[in-house]
């Protein structure tokens, strides 16, 4: 039987007696167990031993474990101080602990559960552990761009250039390393694995560098935990006293890090008691690219033996029409626990799925149907939620919205124009129009990094105060003849001249800066606005540098750049195409002038107020955990959702992560589920035809009423391509891609035929990539449409392709 008289310092020592201590002795009905269902109920009152809580969307966890949390301390016995709760975000936490104080305010019980997230209930462990701890002092907590400016200085120690290995992905390897508990000496690199090498070598400084300055990252935060509990027994038994029952929310997010530190405090093979419940549903499990393992909770009964396994199934939010269509499109992963949501709730309306004929149309349908719902079904807007796969999708239906004056927010992100890239891009625009726009100009200068740094621009400012006293004293010697007062970029020109103001190098790279934007402004009056945007692009290696960083974020933002290709092209064609073709010659220098205009007055608008009611669009991850009376889903097409990433192989485990994310999305409807996806879609302004997403083909049709917008908007296969385009015959095609999915374009170069690719081995061939450089053909798979290479770039690296995907990057 559990022992619930330990102090919490482990010392042995009795506390004063409280309450009984026996299971349940509590008479009459409790507060804290009304409502429960009956599964709710049986793992409240699962007590002793390990528990794993499988709780479908919407089935009332967080009910179930402050009932637990309440019923242990209330009916059981236990010390407020002997209970943790974990989860991870600070919101959840919040609720939980409120709801659990409310409870208890009569208690008559001293203090409160440990309710936090992972991170700080951690803090406060190594906060009371200190001496344990490589710190003489308190520490510091370094966010992500501290740990970037401490990588790169480790690389500066080391002598590894930052062009030939990007410090992000260096990060991105730490990280990825510390999700899983591996220290600097634990990490195993293949021997021809040059930038892993390089990896372990920053890795072992930055741990140094940390460290000597009191300081942990959010990974190490775990980490040093986990190695606290592993490499000493005292403390480990310690906190195995103290808190005696152990509650996990979210469990299916949980990285290996994590799933370590929490069998150091339970599991039997380290002393633990035990006594661990876990919530969570295998079927959110969303998180993966960010760490998070599902082989935690799927291996949990493996883990604890004799686990006690409880089904929370019945669910409280979404009609049965909705939950059935979610149920069917789940069943389809093969990585999950055997259990089936249900409602007691309404059938409700049947799903509305809508095909459109591209992604503007499919922004207008969506926001006339919810202004209608809006107007004649006395809907407030925040009633509404419109969820994507790709931050760049929210770029359409924003431009709606504001021309609708519809109040709306956009969670997890910033609107379209606020976001880095697109105000690097602006900012690029705005000097090339304007070279006095001195906030302009400091952003770009070392954008992409060019070597020009802070100590720099100061030194450059200080130059420009010399040169205005001059100014000042020249306009009193000709006080009749106005001085044009110099400029940061006047300055600048003089610094990249006069190597004096600086130095000689670094006098090099600010001509070289010169050069580039004197070489834009000149181009300018020549070129449409996209051609623009491409040639800063390219004399830069903006989107180069993203793909070479590789990670979520860098690509990320290279989809958003390949939307704000769009938008531009969709601005000529609204204010150039359709002008008579003897004016385009004097329209053309003043597009610039045109879309900064335009493009300043979305980014000025106003700031969102959370206490208005808003329409809310986010992308499918930061719907986790929220629910809609009405839920628009957009963009349900292959290549897009799922996602299928550089054109690579298609992994399964990938494609049932991509098939988990739509089921949270589906499930975040209460009463009303729209589904669209679009026949043709731009990616970089060039039209791709897309497939209909298979999530879309595992949705029963009796489930679903379907609608074909794109009828009236059909697509012809012609140099007009149907879409808008109103070119004169004089000027050249817009590139088409013709493929169902978001493959890339295939670069315009002599190409074999597929019959030729099948008779002839492709061995040896090489392989110019946009992305991973040069490489060597070394292996062929397969035929038809399902055959794959495998190609060798440099650092002996091998990537595996669909051919059908590559065939026109081979030589």
């Amino acid at each position: 039987m559990i022992d619930f008289e330990s102090a919490p310092d482990g010392s042995g020592e009795k506390p004063p007696r409280g309450p009984a201590r026996n299971f349940e002795r509590t008479a009459g009905p409790v507060k804290y167990l009304q409502g429960l269902n009956e599964r709710q109920s049986e793992a409240v009152h699962a007590i002793d031993g390990p528990l794993i809580v499988l709780a479908g969307a919407g089935s009332g966890k967080t009910k179930m474990l402050v009932s637990r949390i309440c019923h242990l301390i209330e009916a059981c016995g236990a010390q407020p101080y002997q209970v943790l709760a974990v989860t991870f975000t600070n919101k959840a936490a919040g609720e939980m602990r409120e709801r659990v104080e409310r409870m208890l305010e009569n208690s008559g019980k001293l203090g409160n559960p440990e309710i936090g997230t992972f991170h700080s209930v951690c803090v406060r462990l190594i906060r009371r552990e200190m001496d344990r701890t490589p710190f003489t002092k308190p520490f510091v907590i370094y966010d992500d761009s501290d740990q970037l400016s401490l990588v790169k200085r480790a690389m500066e120690k080391l002598n590894i250039d930052n062009k030939s290995f990007n410090p992000k992905a260096i990060q991105g390897a730490i990280n990825r390393a510390k999700c899983n508990a591996i220290e600097p000496a634990e990490m195993e690199v293949a021997q021809h694995d040059i930038f892993g090498r390089q990896a372990k070598r920053v890795f072992e400084q930055y741990q140094k560098d940390l460290f000597a300055n009191n300081a942990l990252d959010f990974g190490e935060i775990i980490c040093m935990t986990y190695r606290i509990l592993r490499d000493h027994e005292d403390i480990r038994l310690k906190y195995q006293q103290r808190f005696r029952f152990i509650h996990v929310d979210e469990y299916q997010d949980t990285n290996r890090a994590q799933y370590l530190l929490l069998a150091m405090l339970a599991d039997r093979r380290f002393g633990g008691h035990q006594n661990i419940c876990v919530v969570g549903d295998e079927d959110q499990s969303i998180y993966g690219w960010r760490g998070a393992d599902i082989h935690n909770i799927l291996d949990f009964e493996k883990d604890y033996p004799g686990a006690k396994v409880v089904k929370l199934e019945q669910n409280y939010r979404s009609t049965k029409t909705i939950i059935t269509a979610a149920s069917q499109v789940i069943r389809n992963n093969s990585q999950r626990k055997d259990k089936t949501l249900w409602t007691d709730n309404e059938d409700g309306l049947p799903i509305t799925h809508v095909f459109v004929a591209d992604e503007r149309q499919e922004a207008e349908f969506v926001i006339s149907e919810l202004k209608r719902q809006a107007e004649h079904e006395s809907r407030a807007y925040g009633d509404f939620a419109i969820f994507y796969r790709t931050n760049a999708q929210s770029r359409q239906f924003e431009d709606v919205l504001r021309r609708e004056k519809i109040p709306y927010q956009v969670v997890g992100g910033l609107r379209f124009y606020d976001r880095k890239e697109i105000k690097d891009i602006l900012a690029y625009f705005k000097v090339i129009l304007n070279p006095t726009d001195s906030i302009g100009l400091k952003r770009v200068i070392n954008t992409p990094a060019r070597g020009i740094g802070k100590t720099t621009l100061e030194k450059i400012d200080e130059f420009l105060l010399s040169m205005e006293l001059q100014a000042a004293d020249a306009q009193l010697a000709l006080p009749v003849t106005p001085v044009v007062p110099p400029s940061f970029w006047d300055a600048l020109c003089r610094a990249a001249q006069d190597s004096s103001i600086t130095n000689a190098g670094t006098a090099r790279k600010l001509a070289q800066f010169v050069a580039l934007m004197e070489r834009l402004r000149t181009e300018q009056p020549k070129l449409l606005l996209s051609e623009l945007y491409h040639l800063i692009l390219d004399e830069t290696g903006y989107v180069r540098e993203l793909r070479q960083e590789g990670t979520d974020e860098a690509m990320a933002r290279v989809e958003n750049l390949e939307e704000f290709d769009t938008i531009l092209q969709e601005f000529e064609e609204s204010n150039y195409d359709n002008v008579p073709e003897e004016e385009r010659p004097a329209r053309k220098p003043l597009l610039l002038s045109q879309f900064i205009e335009q493009s300043s007055l979305v980014s000025d608008s106003d700031e969102f107020n959370p206490q208005v009611s808003n329409v809310k669009l986010m992308t499918l991850h930061s719907s986790k955990g929220l629910e809609f009376p009405v839920v628009f889903l957009g963009g349900l097409e292959e290549g897009l959702f799922p996602s299928i990433r550089n054109w690579e192989e298609t992994n399964e485990e990938d494609i049932e992560e991509e098939r988990r994310l739509c089921y949270v999305g589906m499930t975040r409807a209460r009463e009303r589920l729209y589904l669209s996806n679009v026949a043709v879609r731009r990616f970089w302004g060039d039209v791709s035809y897309q497939e209909a997403s298979r999530f879309l083909k595992e949705i029963p049709a009796q489930l679903m009423q379907s609608r074909d917008l794109a009828q009236s908007f059909r697509i012809q296969r012609s140099d007009d391509f149907g879409t808008g385009f109103h070119r004169s015959p004089s000027e050249p095609a817009r590139n088409i891609s013709f493929g169902a999915t978001t493959s890339p374009v295939i670069p315009p170069h002599a190409r074999k035929s597929s019959t030729q690719a099948t008779e002839e081995s492709l061995i040896g061939n090489v392989m110019d990539h946009p992305e991973y450089g040069e490489g060597k053909v070394v292996l062929s798979e397969g035929a038809g449409p399902e055959r794959k290479l495998t190609v060798e770039f440099a650092g002996r690296q091998r990537r595996k392709f669909l051919y059908r995907y590559v065939e026109g990057y081979l030589e």
